[in-house]
């Protein structure tokens, strides 16, 4: 057989298989083949240029992709082949023989210098320097060698106000979930990348690699070594948090701690979960005149600890002093007004600021039973629970809960209720009831009935104080991540 080609643009593999799209380039070659099927024998040229093409199944894309093969009996050589993705390049070089035809097995060398390798959103994103070896059958390859990350980030849960359901990630319309959807068969996977096996890859973490949630950016530091059997990854080794800042939203004040110290310790589960063990402090310089605090003495300031624990997917938070036993209700006093509860009571709008004050503790609470709840094997996708609105008069303005659940690839219901505290009166239209709709990644429909309030005080006559209307909303939402 002989086949040749002159200038033949690669838009035809995305009729061919899945993985790539968005391809781009030509591809000229005058190759042959003889001999048997067991024994093939080639010969001949194969030149790509200017190539491009998008992974789905890395979310990156490759660009600037130059090669020249030749065929010689039973080997492929790769004379040369490169890629560009972001700002950085992969050299390949080695050979692929054809033990039988449809048996070839690989022996490349690949260089990379600031490669983007992936970057799945709120997950993980790579861009690696180093020496790897891809070798055996194309379908069951095996990758080793050691590479550095350059710059990277490792996403984790929120801590406080934990938001478990990401309507971009549900509303996946890619080929991919639509051929899992359609169960189009094994024919249409791809093959490759579900066999490739990862043996005791080493990767040294650079001088911009984090770890971040929406209150976290943490520096790591360190080595650990990733292994792939099948579809499982695992992650082994320690990471330290070399520096970084966590802010602690309290209310409605928001304090930024910084990391003085901690670890990332990966266990090698299939989960890629790994234990935290992270502190970072924020100083509070008192109001001049506050009533000192045994545990502290006469200190004109105090050093407050955030103590994050748990793991990566289920995270968990707390306060202590550096100095002292001070109870942590105090230490959020302290973070919020740079003075005690005892002090908040007696000076110039004391209830106002108690008020405040419990607001703020509850919320902490709250954001440690939503957690708690959603992790715990609950049947709904997302849970708040929260103070309710505000009623001159009463530092404990009831609550408001609320749980969701999908009902569809684009479709979220939340229902929420409120509970009133003592000395209110719930009203009857006290529940009330939203429907999210995703239209694309970055924009939604939110369609809402609720009471204006769930809770209102009881006048000396025993009447209501405030009527309590329903209200009706239609949102349209745009939301774009940086």
């Amino acid at each position: 057989m002989r086949a040749t080609a002159d200038s033949v643009d690669l838009a035809v593999l995305e009729a061919l298989t899945p993985a790539v799209q968005r391809v781009a380039g030509v591809f000229s070659t005058d190759l042959g083949i003889a001999g048997t099927w067991d024994a093939p024998r080639l010969r001949g040229t194969l030149r790509i240029t200017s190539a491009a093409a998008t992974i789905p199944a890395l979310a990156v894309r490759y660009e600037d992709v130059n090669g020249r093969l030749r065929l010689s009996g039973d080997t492929i050589a790769i004379e040369a082949l490169s890629a560009k993705s972001d700002r950085g390049r992969a050299d390949v070089s080695g050979a692929i023989r054809l033990e039988r035809l449809t048996r070839p097995v690989l022996d490349l060398a690949i260089a990379a210098d600031q490669f983007k390798a992936l970057e799945l959103r709120n997950n993980v994103a790579i861009t690696a320097s180093g020496q790897l070896r891809l070798t055996g059958p194309v379908f069951g390859a095996t990758l080793t060698g050691r590479a550095k990350v350059t710059s990277g980030v490792l996403y984790f849960a929120d801590l406080v106000q934990k938001r478990l359901v990401n309507l971009d990630e549900l509303a996946d319309t890619s080929l991919a979930s639509l051929i899992a959807r359609q169960r189009l068969g094994p024919e249409f996977e791809n093959v490759f990348l579900d066999s490739l096996r990862i043996n005791e890859l080493e990767l040294e973490m650079g001088s911009d690699v984090w770890l971040r949630s929406d209150e976290a950016n943490i520096q790591l530091a360190g080595t650990v070594t990733v292994s792939k059997q099948r579809s499982a990854y695992r992650v082994s080794g320690t990471l330290q948090a070399a520096r970084g800042t966590y802010r602690l939203k309290v209310g409605p004040v928001t304090r930024e701690f910084v990391v003085s110290q901690g670890t990332v310790r990966y266990f090698g589960t299939p989960d890629q979960d790994a234990a935290l063990d992270i502190e970072a402090k924020h100083t509070v310089r008192l109001v001049p005149g506050s009533t000192p605090n045994p545990s502290v003495g006469n200190a004109e300031e105090i050093t407050v600890v955030a103590h994050i624990t748990g793991t990566l997917l289920v995270p968990k938070v707390s306060l202590a002093a550096e100095k002292g036993d001070v109870a942590q209700t105090e230490l959020i006093s302290y973070l919020l007004f740079g003075k005690s509860s005892v002090d908040l009571a007696g000076g110039q709008g004391g209830i106002a600021d108690q008020r405040a004050l419990v607001q703020s503790a509850l919320s902490v609470l709250s954001g440690e039973i939503e957690q708690t709840i959603v992790s715990g094997g609950v049947p709904v996708d997302y849970v708040e629970i929260r103070p309710g609105g505000a009623v001159p008069g009463d530092p404990l303005q009831g609550w408001q809960f609320a749980v969701g659940r999908q009902l569809g690839p684009k479709t979220f219901l939340v229902v929420n209720a409120g509970y009133c505290g003592t000395g209110q009166l719930a009203v009857t239209n006290a529940l009330g009831v939203s429907m999210q709709y995703r239209v694309s990644a970055e924009w939604r429909t939110e369609a809402s009935f609720e009471p204006v309030l769930s809770c209102s005080s009881v006048t000396p006559e025993g009447g209501l104080a405030y009527t309590l209307p329903r209200q009706v909303g239609l949102d349209l939402f745009w939301e774009k991540r940086y």
